[in-house]
């Protein structure tokens, strides 16, 4: 086999990985930006006014060069395919000093993604989950469930095994912890073991719903909320002074146990008051902001201080309800996710109406029972 049979037979090896299935964005390109080009071309620094954020920065997008980053469906005219296989070492991407280069592998599925439109997607975690079936797989014996069905499909795809049944003991003693924080007791793990024998689907089914009915279930599922949303019985400055806060602690126990659906949980805490006649739980509810860092030393400036609570609760609504670390967006675009700089300013006038001092006695305050 000659030279030129030998990479005309590579190449479409390599094709046919590529094209097995469509190039997806989110899956198979995005990852390869964000390891080798977002140190240069992020939200942070955008070198050669480029960010591979943005989709507007790079389908269609002239740099300052005045090439165009990507031409969706002809990568030969686009800037971004010829530097990942220039061998000019001034010209070539990414910077040696900066990363390795792409992998034949990568550049192939670039090359292919550009081919096919060049379609850009945002983050799994920004698309709205869409409704499958579970797939039959060889481990379907040993489904109890359609939860089972999907991670056996996931399983089978990477070539792995499901792991044995867990003994009564131990399933029960997961499914306590888990759901209560709580080990079950020795009673417990006997009557569960016996049901187990009879029913296994039914001894697990009556497990879960006794766990879930025990106080302890929202106690412990509480305390993961509260550590997100950052309360705390004290100010956290200063002297620390102690804060009289434990009902709001208490409104988002009963939540979990009362099983409130999460738009409620959602609109309470953050608009509580503005509610239609809102109730005295409601008010409570709004305490989630309330949880900001206080200082009752001398000396310091009431603007100021407002300006870092509201900063706070911004950080906080983002963290909690939208998994993001938000912060970053204050100083800079965000270095991976699609936000930019004024946009954190946008979203922080919604907060920007409070009237906090920084003051010994915690107002505004609410008399409760």
């Amino acid at each position: 086999m000659n030279s030129r049979t030998t990479f005309v037979v590579f190449s479409i090896f390599l094709c046919g990985i590529a094209t097995a299935q469509e190039v997806d964005f989110a899956r198979d390109i995005q990852p390869i930006l964000n390891a080798k080009c977002l140190e240069c071309h992020g939200g942070v620094k955008a070198a050669g006014d480029v960010s591979f954020v943005y989709e507007d920065q790079v389908i269609n997008y002239e740099a300052d060069t005045g090439e165009v980053v990507v031409v969706p469906g002809k990568p030969d005219e686009s800037e971004l395919y010829r530097r990942i296989t220039s061998d000019d070492e001034y010209e070539m991407m990414p910077q040696p000093e900066a990363h390795p280069p792409l992998t034949k592998k990568q550049i192939e599925l670039i090359r292919v993604w550009i081919e096919q439109g060049a379609k850009w997607s945002g983050h799994w975690a920004y698309s709205p989950p869409t409704a499958t079936s579970p797939t039959t797989t060889k481990f379907d014996s040993l489904a109890q469930n359609d939860i089972d069905r999907y991670l056996f499909a996931r399983l089978e795809k990477e070539n792995l095994k499901p792991a044995s049944i867990e003994s009564p003991g131990r399933l029960l003693r997961r499914l306590s912890i888990g759901l209560t924080g709580l080990p079950p007791s020795l009673d417990q793990i006997e009557a569960f073991r016996l049901a187990y024998q009879h029913d296994i689907n039914g001894a697990v089914e009556s497990a879960v719903d006794r766990l879930i009915e025990s106080p302890a279930f929202g106690e412990r599922w509480a305390s993961m909320w509260l550590d997100v949303v950052r309360y705390a019985d004290s100010g956290g400055l200063g002297a620390d002074q102690r804060r009289s806060i434990w009902v709001y602690r208490d409104w988002v126990v009963r939540a979990f146990n009362d099983d409130m659906p999460f738009d409620q949980f959602t609109v309470k805490q953050l608009a509580g008051d503005l509610l239609p006649k809102p109730t005295l739980d409601d008010l409570v509810a709004t305490a989630c902001h309330r949880n900001t860092q206080t200082n009752n030393e001398g000396g310091t400036d009431d603007e100021e201080f407002r300006i870092e609570a509201v900063v706070d609760r911004v950080n906080t609504t983002w963290q909690a309800w939208g998994g993001v670390t938000f912060g970053c967006v204050q100083c800079h675009d965000h270095p991976y996710d699609p936000f930019r700089h004024e946009e954190y300013y946008q979203f922080m006038d919604f907060f920007n109406g409070t009237a906090d001092s920084d003051v010994g006695n915690d107002g505004p305050r609410i008399r409760v029972p």
